[in-house]
């Protein structure tokens, strides 16, 4: 069924909603307004970071490496990349170099200075789907994938 969200502070809600309820905060924690930093845990015991953006001038993006996003190929959700190569390329009005993504990325290592996805998030059931995605193992049963997608419903 598709959940169709009325506005932004709605969506972002019923986002958060989902990633309070199932996965675990980030060591960096949360920024109170701007972001919410999670950490997923597979159905191969791998660890995925991921940053939300859930403050009101920004869309509902969501944030991981790269690797992980590349099994996300198939979904229609509209995503930028962000390769660490890019990183500092820019610089500011004094000749500083520039970080070159969101700033709030900075304080998680795991998510710092490597290749990221932001996934731009327009409906509830696509932050589920990505969820349920990546949470998979290779390998899993169509009973794991039940037991999934119930735990992110």
């Amino acid at each position: 069924m598709t959940e169709r969200v009325q506005s932004r502070a709605e969506l972002k809600l019923a986002c958060l909603a989902v990633l309070e309820t199932t996965y675990i905060m980030h060591p960096a924690g949360h920024q109170t307004k701007r972001e919410a930093r999670y950490v997923l845990v597979t159905n191969g015991d791998d660890r995925i970071a991921l940053m939300f953006e859930k403050g009101p001038r920004s869309p509902a993006n969501l944030w991981m490496r790269a690797k992980h996003a590349a099994r996300i190929e198939r979904l229609s959700v509209s995503r930028r990349n962000y390769p660490a190569e890019e990183l500092y390329a820019g610089t500011d009005g004094k000749g500083r170099p520039i970080y070159g993504r969101h700033a709030a990325l900075k304080a998680m290592r795991d998510l710092a200075n490597t290749d990221l996805v932001c996934f731009e998030i327009e409906q509830i059931d696509q932050l589920r789907e990505i969820l349920i995605i990546i949470c998979a193992d290779d390998s899993q049963t169509r009973g794991d994938r039940e037991k999934m997608e119930s735990k992110t419903l």
